[in-house]
């Protein structure tokens, strides 16, 4: 009677170990084909999500347990006078609900992995954008503060003290205030399209104080994008490559455009000089503009967030900023 029983316990827990390993063996090399649809469908709150899993998960379900008891059966020789329907019928009542169960932990698995690598990566690019971030700042101060600008600027002042106080006294606001928006925004990832705006109004004035008649600048940028969240001093070396080499070389001056508008989720934004592509690049240009799409890259990844176009009358500079600052967009 002992051996009768140590037998039998035998036998089941070899069929059972066959028909486990016969199991998860056909969900290892057929769970390979999944992963690319549970990547490309990542599960969120959004609904279409979860039934679009719940319907390919029950019908790749329903496909690996019926052909893992095809291998079972094959296996151990049983089952020979099953139809294939039959066969599917079977698994069903016996395994689809732990097929289900195991298709939601592979899936659970496989968009923990994708997450925790995506972390990294945004981990990742944070930092370079910190490091941009920095530079772009130090670099933007040293323009605005190089002796040559400030020896301008207040031997600018000291000269209209005599005859245009009034003038001098609003020179003198401006200069303090770009400094005071220089430092405030030290730290801050982003700011808004219409913080930006102050800080070029507030330079452009000084520069249109040093070059008068010869600078003259335009504005269209619509009402609905002053929220816009952009990095910040990410126009003022646009703006300073365009006065710098497209209106100082020329004896008549120039006119630059600053504009911005709307293009699906992601926001141009434009600064445009009429100096004639025929005018002949002097030495430093395009660092300010190598440094902006290095940084551009840094905070979004990989695309093309710069353009840079010379035409015959005219020179544009435009930047493509995503409506997401450091991230995915949302799953729709």
């Amino acid at each position: 009677m002992y051996n009768f029983s140590l037998n039998f316990a035998s036998a089941y827990w070899k069929t059972v170990l066959v028909f486990s390993v016969s199991h998860f063996a056909v969900w290892a090399l057929v769970g390979i084909l999944a992963m690319p649809l549970m990547r490309r469908y990542p599960v969120r709150r959004h609904w279409r999500a979860w039934l679009f899993h719940l319907v390919v998960g029950a019908l790749f379900t329903q496909f690996v347990i019926t052909l893992g008891h095809l291998v079972f059966f094959e296996i151990t020789g049983t089952g020979a006078r099953l139809s294939f329907l039959s066969v599917m019928q079977v698994a069903f009542e016996t395994c689809f609900h732990l097929g289900m169960l195991t298709y939601f932990c592979f899936l659970g698995v496989v968009q923990m992995h994708d997450a925790q690598k995506l972390s990294r990566q945004r981990e990742l690019q944070v930092a370079e954008h910190k490091a941009a971030l920095v530079h772009a700042q130090l670099q933007s101060l040293k323009i605005q503060l190089q002796p040559h600008f400030l020896f301008n600027t207040l031997h600018a002042i000291a000269s209209l003290m005599h005859y245009d106080v009034d003038t001098a006294d609003r020179m003198l606001n401006r200069l303090s205030e770009l400094l005071r928006i220089s430092l405030q925004e030290v730290g801050s990832p982003v700011v808004t399209l219409r913080q930006e705006i102050g800080f070029i109004e507030a330079y452009l004035d000084i520069e249109k104080i040093r070059f008068e008649e010869r600078l003259r600048i335009s504005w269209h940028i619509p009402d609905a994008l002053l929220g816009f969240e952009i990095p910040p001093f990410i126009l003022q070396p646009l703006v300073e490559n365009a006065i710098k080499y497209g209106v100082a070389p020329r004896g008549d001056g120039g006119s630059i455009a600053i504009r911005a508008h709307a293009d699906g989720h992601d926001m141009l934004l434009e600064v445009e000089d009429d100096a004639p592509a025929t005018l002949e690049a002097q030495k430093g240009f395009g660092i300010g503009l190598r440094n902006t799409r290095e940084r551009l890259d840094a905070l979004y990844g990989g695309g093309k967030h710069f353009d840079l176009i010379r035409e015959n009358t005219r020179t544009i500079a435009r930047l493509r900023i995503p409506q997401a600052a450091l991230g995915e967009r949302a799953y729709a």
